[in-house]
């Protein structure tokens, strides 16, 4: 099994803004294929970042599971780069993320 996770820094003034687009847009799109389930909307402890436009900014992770890599890889050409589009497009520079794939190992 394969987690996808990506890590958002954002700005602080648009935190609850970025929460509600997170819960109520992106994560019912990114369900509805199938592909990545399980989706946990974590908040970041401990890490206030300068670099914002404001100068603080919050970190939250989104992590989902999919069977593969190759799963994951068609849903990201599939849906993922359109989904990162709309992010953009909301919130601009405002919100930035990176994303990683981890492979869980033990049970």
């Amino acid at each position: 099994m394969i987690v996808y996770n990506t890590t958002y820094h954002v700005d602080e003034a648009d935190e609850q803004l970025f929460l509600n687009w997170i819960h109520e847009y992106y994560l019912p799109e990114v369900l509805k294929d199938g592909t990545l389930r399980n989706p946990r909307v974590l908040k970041v402890l401990g890490h206030h970042h300068d670099d914002c436009e404001d100068g603080h900014c919050m970190s939250y992770a989104v992590q989902m599971e999919a069977d593969d890599t190759a799963a994951l890889h068609r849903w990201y050409h599939a849906q993922g780069v359109a989904l990162n589009r709309e992010l953009l497009l909301v919130f601009r520079q405002r919100v930035l993320g990176f994303s990683t794939m981890m492979e869980v190992v033990a049970p």
